[in-house]
């Protein structure tokens, strides 16, 4: 299991458990100085006000782009640019999904009396999940999102240029 940790250690995952386990710290932390919890905001980097149906438009737009196009270097282009959106889209969805969740769960562990199992989880994530340098495929594929969540478009630089 550790080896197969360490492979999603630098992917987007990751960056989600050390989220919800920093929120447990926070919960843990404040039960210990016996104050009540507050609102945990995300640090996370993503868009809280994302349009999922234009995006899902511009992905169809792009794929048509794609259809018609012969060109190996241009078809590359559009693909990370509907790679990266699909990829930027899912994750704002996931993100979102976890930050409605989050206090809702850490609300209900902490009215069951049960803050020292947050501790418990947080360790356990921070002592398995090693920070490695990712793969280049792990790599590509996360700033490909990140510059989809950007607006920044291949397709369009490789056009300009």
């Amino acid at each position: 299991m550790e080896d197969e940790l360490k492979a999603i250690s630098h992917t987007p995952s990751a960056y989600l458990l050390m989220h919800i386990g920093n929120a447990f710290r926070l919960v843990t932390y404040l039960a210990s100085e016996h104050q009540a919890s507050r609102n945990y905001y995300s640090h996370v980097d993503y868009d809280r006000q994302i349009n999922s149906h234009s995006v899902v438009q511009e992905i169809e737009e792009l794929k048509v782009k794609l259809d018609v196009t012969e060109d190996d270097d241009e078809r590359r282009t559009l693909e990370e640019d509907v790679t990266g959106k699909i990829l930027w889209l899912c994750w704002c969805g996931i993100c979102s999904e976890v930050d409605e969740l989050l206090p809702k769960v850490l609300n209900c562990i902490q009215n069951e009396g049960n803050v020292k199992a947050l501790l418990n989880i947080h360790a356990l994530m921070y002592s398995t999940l090693r920070w490695t340098v990712p793969d280049d495929d792990q790599a590509h594929l996360r700033r490909i999102m990140f510059d989809a969540g950007a607006g920044i478009s291949k397709h369009q630089l490789f056009v300009s240029a």
